[in-house]
This record gives structure tokens, sequence and C-alpha cells, in this order.
């Protein structure tokens, strides 16, 4: 049932990912949840990413340096070679030249921030999990998620959709704290860059049920 309870990044891949990949993506969802149901363990050996996004929290508090825990995670498992560089090249860039965050007294609250957003006409959940929740001297708040997908890039009404899900299952911070980051393109979306048109609601619901019928189908081949 993996698309009816989908991490916000995964479902923004599949919303704009050519159709080539997103059959893959999803026969691969379906034979993972054929074997839990079998008795087997769905788990792919954890998220290629968490090591990477707790890295880049500690960069920001300043209690460590990303291109350092980068070269350390690269040593410890050679499968982050090609791209933890690339994503810590696109984190460095976007902290000192976009985010500016560069040389600023950031806190990083203790307890990542999550949330779910319930799609009930098409009895599916959209989780946003460990989002970066950052103070900034003090004086302002970012609510950051990231989008690590190689393909496709994030465009700019996967932004919005984006920036809307968080608004909508945040619903206890302020909505123009939220930002989405896609570290490979280099780029991120924001309220004040990106700002919402009022059809959001419509179109995501329109892609999320496109996608919930395809799943559907492959499932019954």
């Amino acid at each position: 049932m993996s698309i009816l309870d989908v991490p916000l990044r995964k479902a923004l891949q599949l919303f704009y990912a050519p159709p080539k990949l997103r059959r893959s993506i999803l026969k691969e969802d379906i034979r993972l949840d054929l074997k839990k149901e079998a008795g087997g363990n769905r788990s792919q050996g954890g998220d290629f990413h968490v090591p990477f996004w707790a890295d880049v929290k500690k960069h920001i508090s300043g209690s460590a340096d990303l291109a350092g825990l980068t070269d350390d995670r690269i040593k410890s498992n050679k499968r982050f070679k090609r791209l933890y560089p690339q994503l810590k090249d696109g984190i460095l860039e976007l902290l000192s030249a976009k985010l500016r965050w560069s040389n600023e007294l950031v806190e990083i609250t203790p307890q990542s921030v999550h949330g779910n957003l319930l799609i009930e006409d098409l009895g599916g959940t959209i989780r946003i999990r460990d989002a970066l929740h950052a103070r900034i001297r003090g004086e302002y708040t970012r609510v950051v998620y990231p989008y690590f997908s190689e393909e496709p890039a994030l465009s700019e009404e996967g932004g919005r959709l984006g920036l809307w899900v968080m608004q909508h299952a945040l619903i206890n911070l302020d909505k123009d704290d939220m930002r989405i980051i896609d570290p490979l393109r280099k780029t991120f979306f924001s309220p004040r860059t990106t700002p919402l048109r009022g059809d959001e609601e419509t179109v995501f619901h329109k892609r999320y049920r496109l996608l919930i019928g395809e799943w559907e189908s492959l499932k019954g081949e």
C-alpha cells in the first residue's frame, strides 16, 4: 500500500517522472509489498539519504563540517561515492548564496518536524518526515524539506505542490517559513519566490488520482 502512504518527496518524483521511470518505481514498490504480504521484509536496506541529511543538520548547527562528514561517509560506504559529493556541493551553495545562512548563528531544534496530510477522497496519506527546523540568529525560523531525486528535477509546479502539502501538514508552523530544496539542481522553493496560485489542491488531487490508478493497474498485472 506504499502509494497510499507515501513520502512527499516520492510523490513529487512520481508525479513528474518519465513514464518508464515511474512504472519501474511503481513495479518495484508492488514487488516489495507482495513480499511483505508473503511474510518477508519490505525493507531495501534503509534510506540512502538519511545519513547525508543528518550530516547537513550537524553542519548547519556548526558542530561539524559537511565536507569532512561527506568524505567520512564515502570511506565507510562506497555506494555514497557518486551522489554524496554532488549533494554536498548543492547544499553548500544553497546555504551560502541563496538561503543566506552563511556565517549566521543557527540553532537546530532538538526534534525534526513531522506531519501527515490525509487525502480523504483518495484514501491516501502524504508524509513529511525529518524536515529541518532551524532558528537563525534568534530572529527568524526556517522549515526545510529536501527533494533528493536524481530524476526528474523538481519543477516550479512541483515546488508549489510541495509547499501546499507542507502548509497543510505542518499546521502549527508559519507557512512563510517553509522551504523545499533540490540540492542536485541547487534550487529552492519558498512562498515568496514561488507563490501559490490557489489551484494546488486541485492539481495535486488530479496527479495523485492518476498515480493511484496507474499503481492499481500495475498491481492487476
